[in-house]
């Protein structure tokens, strides 16, 4: 009965997960219409920091866990967020091209790819170089405040750039040429489209973060009734979680024909990941988090080899074909058997 009751899970964790990506993607979009603005800048940035948020709730948990003391708590938050981005590219794009060759504009390949590889580049860079009087490499508290500050400094980028090129078309200036003045009635339809815009987006996290949750629980007790070891289900299935909605959404989108918002979505949550959640998180640990020579000499590098792989790519045609998602399909398969073979 209890494995039943777990499979049932599983179908309305899929379920929810499915009608959330759906509402999110339909909601990113109205907002993208009514600013005037690229699906891509809100996949960057209003989906990005929505679909990272288990990955957020997971590592300033761990953090706030972390005591001087013992600090070892917050090796899970610096996991989590490096694992999710190597995730992100090798799994979600993978899985969105296998769906649909993915295209890449050429502001994407001019701007987003690079920034994306250089913030994946700067945590290894900091950590290299940042070295406690004991030996062991670590990042320190400052770290944070750094990378919380170019995360901010990116948002405002990102928006200011969109509203250049927007300017840019001169579709701005035509449009205020021929406007008059809003009505009382088209000033509250107006407001109630935003309204159901915002509305969609929120109802859309939510059901992720529910449907997650349903779909990883029941999915953990089915694998330990049929005898999958507690070892092998948390480096898959719990890491596998909290890149559910970064996965739902984009594949949604890709189906929708929306690739902009799935490569947004994406390379957002990557620097989102880096910016915001490892930035918060080191600063919230005591006295900085420590690196270990596993995370510094592999996983790290291995990130970074995923967002180099991402870049040239998309620089080498500006579109990722089937048979680059399948080689990014297999490179996550042997990362996720190489995780399970060297804690064993």
């Amino acid at each position: 009965m209890e494995i039943l009751t777990s499979i049932f899970y599983v179908v309305l964790g899929a379920a929810a997960l499915v009608a959330g990506g759906e509402s999110l993607v339909r909601g990113a979009k109205k907002i993208a219409e009514k600013l005037k603005i690229s699906p891509l800048v809100v996949g960057l940035t209003v989906v990005a920091c929505c679909t990272s948020a288990p990955e957020m709730a997971v590592s300033f948990s761990a953090a706030l866990q972390a005591t001087p003391e013992n600090p070892g708590v917050a090796d899970v938050a610096l996991g989590n967020a490096v694992v999710s981005n190597i995730c992100n590219v090798l799994l979600i794009l993978g899985v969105c091209a296998l769906i649909k060759p993915l295209s890449a504009s050429r502001q994407r390949v001019k701007r987003e790819n690079p920034t994306m590889l250089a913030v994946c580049c700067l945590p290894l860079a900091l950590a290299a170089f940042c070295v406690r009087p004991d030996g062991t490499h670590c990042l320190p508290r400052w770290s944070g405040a750094l990378l919380l500050g170019l995360f901010v400094l990116y948002e405002w980028l990102t928006v200011r750039q969109a509203k250049r090129d927007e300017a840019a078309s001169g579709e701005t200036s035509t449009e205020t040429a021929t406007s008059v003045e809003p009505t009382a009635a088209q000033t509250r339809s107006a407001a109630l489209e935003w309204a159901v815009a915002f509305g969609a987006v929120a109802l859309g996290l939510a059901l992720l973060v529910v449907g997650a949750k349903f779909f990883v629980g029941g999915a953990v007790t089915v694998a330990r009734t049929i005898g999958v070891s507690e070892l092998v289900i948390g480096l898959t299935l719990v890491a596998l979680g909290t890149s559910l909605p970064e996965l739902t959404v984009s594949a949604i989108a890709t189906l929708r024909g929306e690739t902009d918002v799935a490569l947004g979505n994406v390379v957002g949550s990557n620097i989102c990941n880096i910016l915001l959640i490892l930035g918060g998180t080191v600063l919230l640990v005591p006295g900085g988090m420590g690196i270990s020579a596993q995370s510094l000499c592999v996983d790290m590098p291995i990130m970074v080899g995923a967002a180099a792989l991402c870049a040239w790519f998309c620089f080498t045609g500006r579109k990722i074909q089937r048979w680059e998602g399948a080689v990014f399909v297999a490179a996550q398969i042997a990362y996720s058997v190489y995780l399970v073979q060297f804690a064993g």
